[in-house]
């Protein structure tokens, strides 16, 4: 059972929607073994980020609506680029006083101005889904007409395509399905049309004799001087170059989307776990609280909580709650016949009668500013002006206990039976204070309250007994007569003076029932009850339609599945056919009650954190966090292991991406290689390569090993120089700067017989694939990825401009007098080149940027998500210890079972029984404490009851030793104590009498704690002695009532125990003769004699020696 648990608690912490992640590092792994459950973990990755409900995926794209405008904007922007660069490229590169078609991009530059002002209007995802797909069927509609127009072979622009591509990928909010399409017919149609035109092109320049009398329409501009052998057809291999360029640039954009989503949705998901864990603390927090003022007022339990958890570092006899006050009134009833009517009874009528009482009299108590104490068996005591000061408490108590008289009368009417109550009231002062570690309660202590159950016991049926100091606040109210006197014992001394016995007199009276203020306190209970009956159903109608709840939905899918059922019989299903939909129907509802669950938990989150969507709290410039101890627990995050590491770990990722840069730099060096096989190029593209693996291994290494798994100390050094971000960003910058090394190399090392073409346009595709690759890893800072770029893109033009790339001359014209190469304007030609590398650049920084805001947004909602549910489990076993403290884990089990473990529900009185067959019994009180020890001469009497709370606490610290033996509770000096009835334990003890026997052990021990309390703390004149009633038998064990449920026992067992303890001898455990019979062969006993026991008549009773 405990592994059990265990593992439901791991389940918990790393499902995520339904989906158990694996852990890539439990267990210690490293190495292969962590690349071995990434790869397949990668394998499940698609059944992660995809949603069941529609619900869900509309309110999850909804959450990054801002994210969705502020790219879409982007988008706009970069296609305006391509519209300026589009516009510009022909008056740049044509001669003075030429015709230029550029009307189609002067046409999308007003519409996609119109689009972006469209996006300052409260969008919806559903309408920038298509508003993207127009504006990039847009954008590739308008490269065509142009493309015919103004073709340039020996200077093609690649700026439009990658803006193309990576804005369909990553950019716009396109399905990735839809992205693919719309991408493969745009290289189709691309490539398509260039091959063509080159056709119809060369074919028309063939038949030109003059070519100033070419038409521009169909004239390229590059051909102007140079000869017409340029104007052959493409080859393969340049066509396959072509090929390998838009492959690399449609896996980029790919893979980037795919991380991209995959992380966006798990931040979705673990934030909605994250406010559920939130919502489970929260929850176990208020469960805490309800169960801590059951047992304590509202008032009391925030400031003993406070105190709790300021002394959490100190023994509980080290401090206590309590609080004095001077004029309180408190109240004692008694249902007397209750034992006798119930002794025919079973458990749960005994627990429906006394709960239906105690409902009433709760209710009453919350009229009658009166604070409920709690119940013992069935006699009911409260307090009225503590611990909230109400003026009129003695007033209050005393219609209180007149309104308990009428309802015990109409209760006989009702049922039938002929019960009734004693009540005593008395007005004085009392100490207020929670007394014990385990099963502790809130109760008041004084000579005071002494009187108040005296006055109770000396009471007559049915009427309200009070003494002089409550007579004299209402007599002017309610009609009373004289009573007789009472003589109350009590000690006192003044300074450090031999206490005195005094004997106080007291008078008393009784209270006329059928008050007409009583009257009207019923009038107002039961108007009370069924206003908050009406209330409670105008709100659940109020608020049943403006909820997001299950019940139209649950009530549409309902009539359709009785549609459904009813074509199941028309064509006669198969019962396991039924049985099937039946089950799957059930699990789609499951899993909408899951969705809409989620979806409230985020919308209710007082937190707000689905704000971190729109503002995550990251940096503008350098993206780091901005608050600095998330940035250490990042990095931190990256070095040590710190919690559990899923698929979308950036650690993890660091392997994904040097994989993938390992396999583009093999593409780019044995390309390069099959072109330029030479001695020295081959040994320069194997000394890349090398130094290409050995970062890939370092970064694998670093990235599947964490420190505490590594044995080697070289290892440990390489591992944390690796692992430091600088480290990290610089190995990972010359990583990306290999394939600009593999291009520059093969094009100075070039021998000048190949071809102008071919060789260009693989200058163009190493190019490209050298600048885009820097975009690709996703764990790298995007400043660092933009610096790198740089690099490349300087080095790019260096090694254009150093090289005659194109093996063409450069020619002056005598007219303009400028330098061109192959008839265009070289200074110009370097602008265009310039803009586009540009406009890359930005490109690259914000593809980067996006890749890291959202790892970093992903680590945050993690981090949290842990927080949140390491605060769960702590909050839960928190509440645990405390619950437990007060209720019986079984039983809090079986109110789980029953569904009624949360307190928070006020609607129906809290009624739980079971009736145990043998259980042993046993009264523990310190019986001279109060004629002893207590004295309000010290601190009002506070001292003495700090000495008290060491005594119970003492019996608490007690329990832990035995296995069947549970505290009840305490009462003032008394404390109640039971064995076997938790039955799964009892169940598993081979002997019957086990528990009894642990119960008596308990007993021996208790009294020596308490012997030993006297000879260590107090003197021998305050020696104290216990007074021990034991008994065995069926009792009922339950809770009841509405304020302050107590589990408790009753029952005739429990009487008789409470008779032995009085009735017997200072420092002896008294025993009844058939617990004598059932430990008579494990512990001796003395025959004491025959007692009058009340309700038993006379009772053979023995005395506990000791063990056999």
């Amino acid at each position: 059972m405990i592994r059990w648990r265990r593992g439901l608690q791991v389940y918990q912490r790393n499902s995520l929607y339904g989906h158990l992640l694996a852990d890539i590092f439990i267990n210690k792994s490293r190495g292969l073994t962590v690349i071995q459950s990434y790869v397949a973990a990668l394998s499940k990755i698609l059944t992660l980020v995809q949603f069941t409900s529609a619900y869900v995926n509309d309110y999850y794209y909804n959450l990054w609506l801002s994210r969705t405008k502020k790219l879409f904007r982007v988008s706009i922007k970069l296609f305006l680029s391509t519209c300026v660069l589009r516009i510009l490229q022909p008056g740049l590169l044509c001669p003075s006083g030429k015709q230029i078609y550029s009307f189609w991009w002067r046409a999308g530059f007003i519409i996609f101005l119109m689009f972006y002002l469209t996006t300052f209007r409260g969008l919806s995802h559903r309408t920038y889904e298509v508003m993207s797909l127009l504006l990039l069927l847009i954008h590739i509609f308008i490269q065509f007409p142009v493309h015919c127009k103004v073709p340039s072979l020996n200077l093609p622009l690649s700026l439009p395509k990658y803006l193309t591509t990576f804005a369909a990928f990553v950019l716009l909010p396109l399905p990735l399905e839809l992205s693919v399409c719309v991408i493969a017919v745009y290289v189709a149609l691309n490539e398509g049309l260039d091959k063509v035109y080159d056709h119809l092109r060369a074919g028309n320049l063939t038949e030109v004799s003059d070519p100033s009398q070419t038409p521009w329409g169909m004239f390229d501009l590059s051909r102007l001087t140079t000869e017409f052998h340029q104007l052959e057809s493409k080859t393969r291999w340049t066509q396959m170059m072509r090929g390998l360029e838009w492959g690399f640039i449609c896996f980029a954009a790919t893979y980037i989307a795919f991380w991209g989503n995959v992380r966006r949705r798990f931040v979705f998901l673990k934030l909605g776990k994250s406010v559920q864990a939130r919502n489970q603390c929260e929850t176990a927090r208020r469960v805490r609280v309800c169960w801590i003022e059951a047992i304590v007022p509202s008032k009391v339990s925030k400031e003993y909580q406070r105190l709790l958890k300021a002394n959490e570092c100190l023994d509980v006899t080290e401090w206590i709650y309590i609080r004095s006050y001077e004029s309180v009134t408190m109240l004692f009833a008694d249902i007397v016949g209750f034992t006798k009517m119930s002794s025919g009874l079973t458990a749960s009528q005994v627990v429906n009668i006394l709960g239906s009482l105690v409902k009433q009299f709760d209710a009453l108590c919350e009229i009658k500013h009166c604070e409920k104490l709690g119940l013992i068996g069935d006699c009911y005591y409260c307090v009225s002006g503590c611990p909230e000061l109400f003026k009129y408490h003695a007033r209050s108590c005393t219609e209180m206990g007149l309104g308990m008289c009428e309802i015990l009368k109409s209760f006989n009417k009702v049922f039938g039976t002929e019960i009734n109550i004693r009540v005593g009231v008395h007005t004085g002062r009392a100490h207020a204070a929670v007394i014990g570690a385990v099963r502790f309660h809130y109760d008041v202590y004084s000579y005071d309250a002494i009187i108040a159950n005296e006055l109770e016991q000396s009471g007559r049926p049915g009427w309200v007994h009070i003494s002089q100091t409550t007579y004299d606040q209402v007599h002017k109210y309610y009609a009373a007569i004289p009573g007789p006197e009472l003589t109350i014992n009590r000690e006192d001394a003044f300074g450090w003076a031999r206490r005195v016995p005094e004997a106080v007199r007291i008078f008393t009276y009784f209270i006329e029932p059928g008050s007409t203020n009583v009257k009207d306190t019923l009038s107002k209970l039961i108007s009370t009850s069924e206003t908050s009956s009406s209330t409670s159903t105008a709100d659940a109608s109020s608020t049943s339609w403006t909820s997001f709840s299950l019940e139209n939905i649950t009530q549409k899918e309902n009539e359709a599945v009785e549609d459904s059922r009813v074509a199941w019989k028309e064509n006669y299903l198969p019962a396991e056919a039924l049985a099937d939909i039946q089950m799957r129907h059930q699990t789609n509802m499951l899993k909408l009650q899951r969705d809409i669950q989620l979806i409230n938990d985020l919308r209710a989150d007082p937190a707000n954190h689905r704000l971190l969507f729109d503002h995550p709290p990251l940096t503008t410039v350098l993206s780091q966090f901005t608050d600095p101890e998330v940035e250490w627990h990042y990095h931190l995050h990256m070095r040590h292991a710190v919690g559990p590491s899923f698929v979308d770990s950036e650690k993890l990722a660091r392997v994904c991406d040097a994989l993938i840069l390992l396999l583009t730099i093999g593409l780019i060096t044995a390309g390069a290689l099959v072109v330029n096989f030479q001695e020295i190029t081959l040994v320069l593209f194997l000394v890349f390569f090398a130094i290409a693996v050995a970062i890939c291994i370092v970064l694998c290494f670093t990235g599947t090993h964490y420190p505490d798994r590594i044995h080697s100390r070289f290892s440990l050094t390489i591992y944390n120089i690796c692992t430091n971000p600088m480290a990290y960003e610089f190995i990972l910058a010359v990583y990306t700067l290999l394939p600009t090394a593999v291009t520059l190399t093969f094009v100075r090392t070039l021998s000048a017989e190949y071809r102008s073409n071919e060789i260009g346009q693989m200058y163009l595709t190493f190019m490209a694939i050298s600048i885009y690759i820097h975009c690709l890893p996703s764990s790298s800072a995007a400043w660092a990825r933009g610096t790198s770029a740089a690099l490349t893109l300087s080095s790019g033009f260096l090694g254009w401009n150093g090289q005659e790339i194109l093996q063409a001359e450069k020619e002056q014209f005598c007219m303009t007098n400028k330098d061109m190469k192959n008839g265009l304007n070289m200074r110009n030609q370097e602008i265009i080149a310039a803009y586009e590398g540009a406009v890359s650049l930005v490109l690259i920084y914000l593809l980067s940027r996006i890749s890291e805001r959202t790892n970093k947004l992903c680590f945050f909602v993690h981090r949290e998500a842990e927080i949140e549910s390491e605060a769960a489990e702590t909050a839960a076993k928190e509440a645990n210890v405390l619950l437990y403290n007060i209720i019986p884990k079984y039983v809090f089990r079986d109110l789980e079972r029953i569904g009624r473990e949360d307190l928070s529900d006020r609607s129906s009185s809290l009624r739980y029984a079971v009736a145990h067959e043998m259980i042993a019994v046993a009264f523990i009180s310190v019986s001279n404490f109060f004629s002893t020890l207590y004295r309000e001469d010290r601190e009002g009497g506070a001292a003495s009851l700090r000495l008290l709370h060491r005594i119970i606490c003492s019996f608490d610290g007690l329990l832990g030793n035995f296995k069947y033996v549970e505290k009840i509770k305490s009462i003032r000096e008394n404390y109640l104590v039971a064995s076997g009835l938790s039955q799964s334990r009892v169940q598993e003890e081979s002997k019957n009498n086990a528990h009894m026997v642990e119960l008596m052990l308990y007993c021996i021990m208790a009294r020596d704690a308490l012997n030993n309390f006297s000879h260590t703390v107090l003197s021998d004149d305050e020696a104290l002695v216990s007074k021990i009633g034991y008994n065995c038998g069926p009792v009922t064990a339950g809770i009841i009532g509405t304020a302050k449920p107590h589990y408790d026992i009753w029952g005739d067992t429990v009487n008789v125990a409470s008779r032995m303890c009085y009735t017997g001898s200072p420092g002896m455990i008294q025993v009844t003769e058939l617990v004598r019979e059932k430990l008579k062969h494990i512990f001796y006993f003395s025959y004491r004699g025959e007692f009058f026991v009340k309700g038993k008549g006379h009772m053979r009773t023995y005395v506990c020696e000791g063990r056999v």
